[in-house]
């Protein structure tokens, strides 16, 4: 859904740091080379650094056509257990499941840049999410958008933090890169894990019922005071059961941010069909 229809409003609506052309357009340029140009690119790429598709294992491709299809982002707003708002662009199942986790745990982090526009889309449609809610709705309404434009203030990007475990064996944040190629900013000052929370908290939350993850994220995230009366929203990769997410989502309350929303790249196929 674009700026400008669909929600009253929501076209005064920014998120800080983002521009309002989409990450697809550095991707475009590439594909106005001379399809055979490509071609030879690509295999002399496969050469020097060979890889399948993170998806579905293609050869020599990082990415195949098909599978790149499957990213184009459809924003779909549903909630988490507290009413919050949850923008989510893809539904987390098949090959988008595939190449998340490439781009997660195997260290494919170029996948960000074919993530990236599914997840500025998602943040497209929090521009209309809050521009449905009202400027005069939230606090900071006042203040005027980037370049002194009439309209409530821009929305910061709150990204939610890796481990310094998962920092250390990916050797990159993979929120905070998903952030900048969607087009926007991370947030700085942003969202922390207690050290004392994330041992607490350590462990496969895959092997824990729902009730046991959001009990185990509680308490375990903190943000500065710094955001107090001021909108933003809470990105995180992927929602599954909505806890990591929940949790941001209070830590930013309890400083006093103005939450207007949560957002992710992918969700599971249960949190996705929720209606709020």
């Amino acid at each position: 859904m674009s700026d400008s229809q669909g929600h009253a409003g929501s076209s005064r609506v920014t998120i800080e740091g983002m521009s309002r052309s989409t990450p697809q357009a550095s991707r475009a340029s590439a594909s106005r080379l001379p399809p055979a140009v490509l071609s030879a690119l690509r295999s002399a790429l496969a050469l020097v650094a060979p890889c399948d598709c993170a998806g579905c294992g293609a050869p020599d491709l990082e990415l195949c056509g098909v599978c790149r299809e499957r990213l184009r982002g459809e924003p779909v707003v549903t909630a988490l257990p507290d009413g919050t708002p949850l923008v989510s662009a893809l539904v987390y199942d098949g090959a988008v499941r595939e190449v998340v986790l490439a781009f997660k745990q195997a260290g494919r982090y170029r996948l960000a840049r074919e993530l990236g526009p599914a997840l500025g889309a998602a943040l497209g449609e929090v521009r209309a999410v809050a521009g449905a809610a009202g400027a005069g709705a939230v606090a900071g309404a006042s203040a005027g958008c980037v370049g002194d434009a009439p309209g409530p203030s821009p929305i910061a990007v709150l990204a939610v933090p890796s481990s310094r475990a998962g920092r250390r064996r990916r050797g990159y944040d993979p929120v905070d890169l998903l952030v900048r190629a969607a087009g926007a900013v991370p947030a700085r000052p942003g969202l922390s894990i207690l050290r004392s929370a994330a041992l607490r908290g350590s462990g496969s939350q895959k092997s824990r019922t729902r009730s046991a993850r959001f009990s185990a994220r509680v308490g375990s995230m903190r943000c500065p005071a710094y955001w107090a009366g001021r909108r933003v929203v809470v990105v995180d990769d992927v929602a599954t059961s909505g806890a990591t997410l929940g949790e941001a989502v209070r830590a930013a309350r309890a400083a006093g941010a103005d939450v207007v929303a949560a957002c992710c790249l992918a969700a599971t196929p249960l949190v996705s069909a929720k209606v709020p």
